[in-house]
């Protein structure tokens, strides 16, 4: 018999390790399976087995590889990973070592959801002028989510607390699983015709596939063409769904749907107290300025002497009728003067014409009926003038009696006795009024002036209103 040659245990690991290392088909080589025995020390290299039904390998994934994942995988998990396959000499393990790691499925996912996502784009689903606006204060809302869930119960304790004024109406239905788009546009059709402000659709965080209900086709269209605001909150804050591009408005989280739906109350209300601080002030400023307004009406001679105004107007119609009289004597002192020239001057013709009858010719008596013509014209056109003068006369001086009237109407009506007859009365201390409480004290003798009398009086006490 030949001698069999016997080898170290280093030597043979080493020789397998060189082996794996240097075949190609187990170098940056891809396998799917499911993560088990996870561990992550603090030094940030991940240790893991991949299995499947019927076999298991060990996993390493160092922490420079393991920094530049997009997401953290737990035990169950399927995954792809990409690795060399390699032997770990203090323990002779087969491992892969591993570079990349993906979730199994989730690349065809997300290749499939660009798509929808490029081709409802181009069709304007996403277009921001769609938008339908929120309501300010809400008071009737609609909650679609999943019963007895985490996010229902977010969303209803943050309304109690943000917003308590408003009504919920809830409208339950399932949100994962492949029968659950229809499931959510069908309570999204019941909300969209109950009348409510604002739509909430909500939903907490998990996986591509636990949200995947939300990019469906059907649902998008559904929720682009209805008719009341939606805000959804689907997922976390990285969580991206189709349903979220074309509603109304999309909110990283469940919590901050409603954050971005309703107002909160407190902003509310010290925005209310603002508004009537404000309105206070403008009021009492308001107030202020009318009262110095009336302080100083009331120190004016117009309210103080009202005789005064009338005595004027009074004065100014006497003036004025004066020299309308003086007029109409003018001039029916040159029209009497005129007829007294006129009659003397055709008894002196008629005198004349009698003595030298027979004497004149034919022209001389032409000339003396034109003369007689004309002098009659003249006495027609002073007779005119002096009727239209008398017409304009007599209506200067209606005019004027009209606005006489007027003015001692609207005198009778600022009038303090006009006042007075209303029920008011002034307070005199001596002989000033009295306009503010300071004027007097605790003991001073009044005299009240009323409508149709005095009323003496005392100072019992005072109270100054603000």
């Amino acid at each position: 018999m030949s001698e069999q040659r016997t080898a170290r245990v280093s030597s043979l690991v080493r020789y397998l390790k060189r082996l794996t290392e240097n075949d190609r088909l187990l170098q940056g080589i891809r396998v799917e399976g499911e993560i088990s025995n996870l561990r992550i020390p603090s030094s940030g290299h991940w240790y893991f087995s991949l299995k499947d039904e019927s076999a298991s390998i060990s996993c390493v994934m160092f922490s420079s590889y393991s920094r530049r994942l997009m997401f953290r995988p737990k035990n169950g998990d399927k995954v792809v990973v990409t690795g060399n396959v390699s032997v770990y000499e203090a323990s002779g393990t087969l491992q892969i070592i591993v570079t990349m790691m993906s979730e199994a499925g989730i690349g065809d996912l997300y290749r499939r959801l660009e798509e929808l996502k490029k081709k409802l784009h181009a069709e304007g689903l996403f277009d921001v002028s769609h938008k339908k606006p929120l309501p300010q204060y809400p008071m009737n809302i609609a909650l679609v989510t999943g019963s007895n869930t985490a996010a229902r119960e977010d969303v209803l304790i943050t309304l109690k607390k943000r917003w308590p004024a408003a009504a919920v109406h809830e409208y339950p239905c399932p949100v994962q699983g492949s029968e659950a788009a229809l499931s959510i546009i069908e309570a999204l059709s019941h909300a969209d015709s109950g009348g409510h402000d604002v739509i909430l659709l909500v939903r907490g965080g998990g996986s591509i596939e636990d949200l995947w209900c939300f990019n469906d086709e059907m649902l998008a269209r559904f929720i682009y063409n209805m008719h009341t605001p939606v805000v959804t909150g689907i997922g976390h804050e990285i969580d991206f769904t189709l349903a979220d591009y074309t509603a109304d408005l999309r909110a990283n989280t469940p919590t901050g749907a409603v954050e971005a739906a309703v107002p909160d109350r407190l902003e509310v209300l010290a925005s209310l107290q603002n508004s009537r601080a404000r309105l206070l002030a403008a009021v009492q400023a308001k107030m202020a300025a009318s009262r110095k307004e009336v302080s100083y009406l009331q120190s004016s001679y117009v309210l103080s002497q009202p005789q005064r105004l009338l005595s004027e107007k009074i004065q100014r119609l006497q003036i004025l009728r004066e020299k309308i009289q003086q007029g109409t004597a003018e001039t029916d002192k040159r029209r009497l003067a005129l007829h007294q020239t006129a009659q003397r001057f055709r008894l002196a013709m008629q005198k004349k014409s009698a003595v030298y009858a027979g004497k004149m010719d034919e022209d001389s008596t032409r000339l003396i009926l034109l003369m007689k013509n004309r002098m009659f014209a003249q006495m027609q056109r002073l007779d005119a003038v002096s009727n239209r003068f008398h017409a304009a006369a007599e209506k200067r001086l209606e005019q004027e009696n009209t606005r006489l009237q007027k003015d001692a109407g609207l005198l009778d009506a600022y009038s303090p006795l006009k006042i007075l007859s209303r029920g008011y009365s002034i307070a005199f201390k001596g002989d000033t009024a009295v306009r503010s409480a300071d004027q007097v004290e605790t003991g001073d003798a009044l005299r009240i002036r009323v409508s149709d009398g005095l009323i003496s009086g005392t100072v019992i006490s005072k109270e100054k209103l603000s």
